[in-house]
């Protein structure tokens, strides 16, 4: 990568925390103003217009009070180099895509960051939205796919018309009649399904 992109990414993602890192924020108003720079679309180094995950702004922040605007600056191997995201998380996300076309490359990454499959910030949407075009996964060729899965919704007529259950066994805790012992706890969950559900078709 050279040195004038690596600037201007800089740039970019310094003028996207600007508004807090340059003036005295109350307390309790810098998360707030962090969701109103996630909840908008931002026009990229690139040409492209993208939203900036509200992880990803914190990220942006603890970089610039650490180290400065240079910090900001990708490495210069490439901050958007393929091998930023292994083969088995860009499985993943082609999966979490196919399953749902209509899926935000902001939700995708927001799935595998709930399930721990990668650390919080860690991919950004810019990279992840590189790879999966380069793949052929956009939403269009999903959908006109003519084998490919494809889900509709539907709504269940009343509240209590569908139950859905799982049981799932968690981790093993001390028996409380014999601390020799462990016994293990089993989570059990149910779910009343009213409003959106999906069916595959």
């Amino acid at each position: 990568m050279d040195e004038k992109l690596r600037n201007d990414i800089a740039l970019y993602r310094f003028w996207l925390i600007a508004e807090i890192v340059t003036r005295e924020i109350p307390k309790g108003e810098q998360a707030q103003r962090l969701r109103n720079i996630a909840g908008s679309e931002h026009l990229n180094p690139y040409g492209e217009m993208q939203k900036v995950g509200f992880r990803t702004l914190e990220r942006y922040l603890q970089l610039y009070r650490n180290g400065g605007f240079e910090s900001l600056k990708p490495s210069k191997r490439g901050g958007y180099s393929p091998r930023a995201i292994s083969n088995d998380l860009l499985e993943k996300a082609i999966q979490l895509k196919t399953e749902r076309p209509e899926r935000s490359v902001q939700q995708i990454i927001r799935i595998m960051e709930l399930a721990e499959m990668v650390e919080p910030g860690a991919i950004s949407e810019s990279t992840l939205s590189k790879q999966l075009r380069k793949a052929g996964i956009t939403r269009k060729k999903l959908q006109q796919a003519p084998n490919g899965r494809q889900f509709r919704r539907f709504e269940f007529p009343y509240r209590n018309a569908c139950w859905q259950g799982d049981v799932q066994h968690t981790l093993y805790l001390p028996d409380p009649k014999d601390s020799n012992k462990k016994r293990v706890a089993k989570l059990f969950a149910f779910i009343g399904l009213y409003f959106l559900s999906r069916e595959q078709v």
